[in-house]
């Protein structure tokens, strides 16, 4: 037994010692641990290059949309334009639609009286003239419009 006897007293000595040479250490700072370098990992990269890659594809996505809406609200201006001034056409129509009306009765009128009716013929044939040059007039307004409509098709075949 004394052989551990021995050894415990030399083991509570070395803890002794040891702990006098903390309480007594000067306070010096102990220097700081170095930030840890971890090599980048290979899957977040992997990951974040997805995700720029996707984020370019939704940039160009986004730019290719805005370019197609402004085509779009620009076609739709045009359009508005061309549709009110064929309502106003139309509106002109209408009247001259009424005035051959107006005129073709007249006509009937003096026909049955046998009255004669040269004045009212005339007016009828201008009514029909200015129906006429109407209807060509809007009939080559809706060919430049189909034509404008063909035009970006044909540039591209």
């Amino acid at each position: 037994m004394s052989d551990i006897e021995q050894l415990e007293s030399r083991i509570t000595a070395a803890l002794d010692r040891i702990a006098w040479s903390v309480e007594n250490a000067p306070a010096a700072a102990a220097p700081a641990p170095a930030p840890m370098q971890a090599a980048p990992d290979a899957d977040l990269v992997e990951e974040l290059e997805i995700e720029r890659a996707t984020n370019e594809r939704l940039v160009a996505s986004r730019e290719k949309h805005v370019a197609r809406i402004e085509r779009l609200e620009t076609k739709v201006l045009r359009l508005t334009d061309r549709l009110e001034q064929l309502g106003a056409e139309n509106k002109r129509l209408h009247s001259v639609i009424a005035e051959m009306s107006d005129n073709n009765s007249a006509l009937r009128s003096a026909n049955a009286s046998h009255q004669d009716g040269s004045g009212t013929a005339a007016a009828s044939i201008e009514a029909e003239l200015e129906h006429l040059k109407t209807t060509r007039a809007n009939d080559l307004a809706e060919l430049d419009d189909i034509m404008a409509e063909l035009a970006p098709n044909l540039k591209e075949a």
